[in-house]
């Protein structure tokens, strides 16, 4: 049981992880429609591409988090019935 409170409290934090990232996506968005500077387009630019990378890297996390524990469960189950 203790193993299942720490997958399930991982998977909060990606999750609230997965928030922050969308609102920060958000963020750098409305920056990027109001910036008028070629520089600071760029640099809107560049958030863009990084916040879009971390959001790619939590949903990978999230898939490989839900498929241990369809493992885990799976092994649980084969357990108890084998």
């Amino acid at each position: 049981m203790k193993k299942d409170g720490a997958f399930e409290q991982r998977m909060r934090e990606l999750v609230e992880d997965i928030e922050r990232t969308k609102g920060d996506l958000a963020r750098a968005y409305n920056a990027f429609d109001y910036t008028v500077e070629p520089e600071l387009v760029e640099a809107c630019v560049y958030e863009i591409s990084a916040i879009q990378a971390r959001y790619s890297y939590l949903m990978r996390k999230i898939k490989e988090h839900h498929a241990a524990a369809a493992a885990m469960q799976g092994a649980k189950e084969g357990k108890k019935w084998g």
